[in-house]
């Protein structure tokens, strides 16, 4: 089961973080938790088993799974793993200032007591592509575990911004590794190159019509072919981009020209003044004229 979730509704909480010492052998589960969990293997090696898969666990493995997963992990005889353990929602409410959950964050079962549905990927973005977390993944110990080591601190304090702090620091863990495995996708990938050249062209066609036919001649791809490498590889189809560029361009006019509205939308080709003031409000937050407004202000 998928829960997918746009970037701009991400509104997560943190509900548990901690650093367990694991000695020889030291396992737990099988076992659910409620919670969507990220697990980071900080020192030594061990086992550890999510769903049907079972992997090796070292310096730098960061494991995630969502609410129902069953899962085990199994620290190593002789060399035992140094574990992180960081509970979330994707969206909730944050609990009352300097409140701390101190409920079990697990639920242990076994077998057929296991849940029949459980939330197995988290994505975050929109349908066009999205970022879905990965189950397993090595990552640079210099980037991930100042982020978990810093979860664990702020759960254990009781002041009024120790809530927002995780929540802070997770948003940011999210976007970073969304950004990390994009790149490492984006130097992975033999039409990379020639993507980011679509990239560029439709930034420089911002003012004009979308046309979808450019997405063949630029690449010499099936249209709908390349629209499908853009958003794998960018997270967001073509179309979307190129209105994003359109947007960033009309602020720019409505900022620095003496263009009304009406003449903002025609030299931008947006096919009518409704299309682009309702377009702009629900992108931007605001009404054009109110933006224009805003830029003559300090």
């Amino acid at each position: 089961m998928e829960l997918r979730i746009g970037w701009e509704a991400l509104n997560p909480v943190v509900s548990y973080a901690n650093r367990l010492a694991c000695g020889p052998g030291f396992a737990f589960g099988p076992r659910f938790v409620r919670d969507h969990q990220f697990i980071y293997t900080a020192e030594g090696k061990g086992k550890a088993e999510i769903g049907g898969s079972v992997y090796g666990a070292g310096p730098g493995d960061l494991f995630y799974y969502g609410p129902g997963v069953p899962h085990r992990f199994e620290a190593d005889d002789e060399t035992p793993f140094v574990l992180y353990g960081l509970h979330f929602a994707p969206v909730g409410e944050l609990p009352a200032t300097g409140a701390v959950p101190y409920e079990l964050p697990v639920d242990i079962r076994r077998g057929s007591d296991l849940p029949p549905v459980a939330e197995a990927r988290l994505v975050l973005g929109d349908a066009a592509g999205g970022f879905a977390v990965p189950e397993h993944i090595a990552l640079p110990p210099a980037f991930a575990e100042p982020f978990f080591a810093s979860a664990a601190q702020y759960f254990r304090m009781a002041d009024a911004l120790h809530h927002l702090r995780g929540r802070a620091l997770l948003v940011r863990f999210l976007t970073e590794l969304h950004e990390r495995i994009r790149q490492a996708r984006a130097e992975q990938d033999p039409a990379a190159s020639l993507l980011e050249t679509v990239r560029t062209r439709l930034r420089e066609q911002a003012g004009e019509s979308y046309r979808r036919e450019w997405l063949s001649a630029w690449t010499h791809y099936h249209e709908n072919h390349a629209a499908a490498l853009f958003g794998r590889l960018y997270g967001q189809s073509p179309h979307e981009y190129f209105l994003g560029c359109k947007l960033e361009l009309a602020k720019q006019l409505l900022a620095d020209e003496n263009l009304s509205v009406l003449e903002t939308s025609e030299r931008l080709h947006f096919g009518s003044v409704h299309h682009f003031t309702r377009l702009f409000k629900r992108r931007v937050g605001c009404a054009p004229g109110a933006y224009r407004r805003m830029g003559r202000m300090v």
